[in-house]
């Protein structure tokens, strides 16, 4: 069936006249947030926090939808196919922005295929070791490690995390070899290092910080940017001579790309909201999270460009390839 042309362009000029419409009368049904994560992990606590809360901001449902497969890389690829039209969001987080697009030759995306709302949580991670070890304090682990006259082993809560990465960059601030030790989960890890299987290793705070507490662990420094509240003792990465290892574990909030501008405005207006909440703060504190710096847009986008650029030489250097 032939179509003239005229009444294709016609029908294309209406297309574009309604989008400013459709975004002053956004949203108009129940919204769809996706997690990269299982229920009750950390991203999850994040979307559930933000979905019950942006209800009184937004007027409407958001619901949760949980899609852990390949470290969250499924979740970003279907978003890259998603209508921009404010009712599907994505979860973003450190890994799949930031890892997984330079470790996986199949995670055929970057941060500029989204567009990003705001950075929401995050959390550091923690060098600590079995007290076997003998070592109280960064100086006395690093003397022990270097002291070891086989490559000392490092664990991580996955292969391809901050976590894993980190190790290699320790090993390369002390110019020594240490082997790399990946575990499936942060409580598998936990449970080994607090067993001596696996005496040294990067960890959640939100899984060892019991653990330290009690004095199982020993904790040496806090990758984050200031002291954790939970373990205020433990200095950080910069404290102890070693800003470079300085990162944090953040979750964030992204839309497909293409976006209305008044849909994102107001989304990203709705987020700072929600991350002012004492509620919303209580929440994310139960799971080891705080509100991370209020990166919004353009400014969100150049801080995951950032952080790709370091992982991109790290995983490089490792040789790490993704399953």
């Amino acid at each position: 069936m032939h179509i003239p042309r005229r009444a294709l362009c016609a029908a294309a000029l209406l297309a574009i006249a309604a989008a400013p419409l459709q975004a002053q009368t956004w949203p108009e049904r129940p919204i769809k947030l996706i997690t990269p994560s299982t229920p009750g992990g950390p991203p999850d606590a994040y979307a559930r926090a933000l979905a019950d809360l942006l209800l009184k901001e937004l007027g409407q449902p958001v619901v949760v939808e949980n899609s852990p497969a390949v470290g969250g890389m499924v979740a970003a690829q279907v978003m890259t196919r998603t209508p921009a039209d404010g009712y599907t969001l994505l979860v973003s987080t450190a890994g799949m922005m930031t890892i997984t697009p330079n470790a996986n030759p199949r995670a055929r995306y970057v941060p500029a295929d989204f567009t990003p709302i705001c950075q929401g949580v995050e959390a550091g991670l923690v060098l600590a070791s079995h007290p076997s070890l003998g070592t109280r304090n960064f100086a006395d682990l690093a003397q022990w490690i270097k002291a070891q006259k086989t490559p000392p082993t490092y664990s991580s809560f996955a292969p391809g995390s901050p976590a894993h990465f980190l190790g290699y960059q320790l090993a390369e601030a002390l110019k020594v070899e240490m082997t790399h030790v990946p575990y499936r989960s942060s409580p598998n890890q936990i449970t080994d290092m607090v067993g001596g299987t696996a005496p040294l290793g990067f960890v959640q705070t939100a899984t060892a910080g019991p653990q330290i507490k009690a004095g199982k662990l020993v904790a040496y420094a806090t990758t984050a940017g200031q002291r954790s509240a939970e373990l205020p003792d433990v200095p950080t990465v910069a404290e102890i001579g070693l800003p470079q290892l300085q990162t944090t574990v953040w979750f964030g909030l992204s839309a497909p790309k293409g976006l209305p501008a008044p849909i994102a405005q107001r989304l990203t207006a709705a987020h700072q909201k929600v991350l002012a909440s004492p509620d919303f703060r209580q929440r994310m504190a139960t799971s080891g999270l705080a509100p991370a710096a209020p990166l919004c847009g353009e400014a969100f986008l150049q801080q995951m460009n950032a952080e790709s650029a370091r992982w991109a030489r790290i995983v490089k250097a490792t040789g790490f390839v993704a399953d």
